[in-house]
């Protein structure tokens, strides 16, 4: 079967009445060539799967990320007692991602050297963010990051540290 060339070199079989390469439409009718591995139009910004509500402390740059991204960031500052329970619910959240990443490493695919760079640099990213709101959350009281860290170390000395992997699964009574 011959090809039909059209004037820009392409062949008319495969050109629909919009224009557009029929080679390039899914069967649902959207342009495959702007289609995502996940599923979403490449076209569309990104940020408007970030639209929505939140009420959380975020880092201070992240007002001109969400700028950047087309939206408009709905903001407001707080200090003192409140600023004290947004650290700590940021704390429990980054806490939180930090012990799904350790978990995620736990179970991850053997072998696979690629996904374990992924995870460990996973987790370092979340030990930084529990340590960056540690940080501010210090900043806040009397004490210093040194004053945490010594204390820490009191604490290892009259009690232990969390090196041994010890897990206490109950405690019986004596008889």
């Amino acid at each position: 079967m011959p090809n039909d060339p059209q004037t820009d070199g392409t062949d008319a079989r495969d050109v629909q009445t919009d224009g557009t390469d029929a080679r390039d439409v899914q069967t649902d009718g959207t342009d495959a060539r702007n289609v995502q591995t996940d599923g979403t139009d490449a076209r569309e910004p990104q940020s408007e799967a970030y639209v929505g509500a939140y009420d959380k402390l975020v880092r201070d740059d992240i007002p001109a990320v969400v700028r950047a991204d087309g939206n408009h960031p709905v903001t407001r500052q707080v200090d003192g007692r409140e600023y004290e329970r947004y650290l700590a619910g940021k704390l429990r959240e980054e806490a939180d991602e930090l012990a799904d990443a350790v978990t995620s490493e736990m179970t991850g695919v053997d072998g696979d050297e690629h996904a374990a760079i992924d995870r460990d640099e996973h987790t370092l990213d979340e030990l930084a963010d529990v340590h960056a709101v540690l940080d501010a959350l210090v900043s806040t009281t009397d004490h210093s990051m040194q004053d945490v860290v010594s204390r820490a170390r009191e604490k290892a000395t009259d009690r232990g540290a969390f090196d041994d992997g010890v897990v206490l699964e109950r405690i019986d009574a004596d008889e």
